[in-house]
């Protein structure tokens, strides 16, 4: 089964730095974007896909699967702690493709683990995760995928988790899905 888009907005593939969030659309980057998966950053190596959007904009089920965790993912709550950053979510979801990570969100009031979800099912909306703005977009949908079992989002600073996947081809075909 194909992804649908985890955002109700148009993926468009770029590679353009300065290119971020469109009128009805989200961009998807791919390297060397600073937002695409597998990028070296000045700490670690990007372990998912940034898809820039406005705060507030809700966040779907790209696939069916069962709520396997809800994780604070950013800011002074999260493991380990990121105090440059705000507060925010994740909600993994368990699926055919293995485990979806939506990070920087805030789940909808009332989603649980165990929960069965079809896909395109509300998980939460996107909140702004940067506290300075430094001239990019301050919200993003975080996505990572993982393989199935994994119950954490773990960080890539010197060799990459082995549970960890690309979550950038499934993106490029909910892109091309219409």
């Amino acid at each position: 089964m194909t992804w649908r888009s985890p955002l109700a907005r148009e993926l468009v593939p770029t590679m353009n730095r300065d290119l971020f969030v469109g009128e009805h659309q989200t961009h998807l980057p791919i390297p060397p974007h600073p937002g695409a998966f597998g990028v070296k950053r000045k700490h670690h190596t990007h372990e998912g896909v940034d898809l820039y959007c406005p705060q507030g904009t809700p966040v779907c089920a790209v696939e069916p699967g069962e709520v396997v965790a809800i994780i604070p993912f950013t800011g002074p709550r999260a493991m380990p702690p990121s105090p440059w950053w705000h507060d925010t979510d994740a909600v993994l979801v368990e699926g055919a493709s293995g485990v979806v990570v939506y990070g920087e969100i805030r789940p909808c009031v009332g989603l649980r683990v165990g929960e069965q979800l079809v896909r395109g099912d509300m998980l939460g909306h996107v909140v702004q995760v940067l506290t300075k703005d430094k001239g990019y977009p301050l919200a993003m949908l975080h996505l990572e995928l993982h393989v199935p079992g994994t119950r954490y989002a773990f960080d890539w600073i010197d060799e990459r988790p082995p549970s960890l996947l690309d979550p950038t081809p499934f993106l490029f075909e909910a892109a091309t899905e219409r």
